[in-house]
């Protein structure tokens, strides 16, 4: 049988072999430009880039002209927000992409969303 500190040294060495887990990113959505009506085409920003679990979106842009609002493909459709949807409104919010799936963003300010105010992510 092999000693405590036998074991516990294989174990060390088996868990060193294993993958590194991924950082997370963090992306500037629209990068330098930021979220801002009629300066990036925010699906176009989106696309080729690998969002994953665990990354973050960070939309800056200027109060209280703007905000963020999570809607549904409905909602991002459709350019409405739910009743209940809660709008960020700080000029610097972040959103941690928590799971894998598709997420929707729109601005709420009238015109805005129409105007291309509107990202879609898919997080693998």
């Amino acid at each position: 049988m092999a000693s405590p500190r036998t074991l516990l040294l294989a174990g060390a060495m088996a868990a060193a072999l294993l993958p590194a887990p991924a950082s997370a990113a963090t992306y500037m959505v629209g990068d330098a430009a930021g979220w801002d009506n009629g300066v990036v085409d925010y699906d176009a920003w989106a696309r080729g880039k690998k969002f994953k679990v665990g990354d973050t979106l960070v939309f800056r842009y200027s109060t209280p002209e703007h905000d963020v609002v999570q809607v549904d493909a409905r909602g991002y459709a459709e350019c409405v927000a739910p009743d209940n949807a809660v709008a960020m409104t700080s000029g610097n919010d972040h959103v941690v992409l928590g799971q894998a799936g598709r997420f929707f963003f729109i601005c709420e300010a009238e015109g805005e969303c129409s105007s291309g105010m509107r990202l879609t992510v898919y997080v693998h």
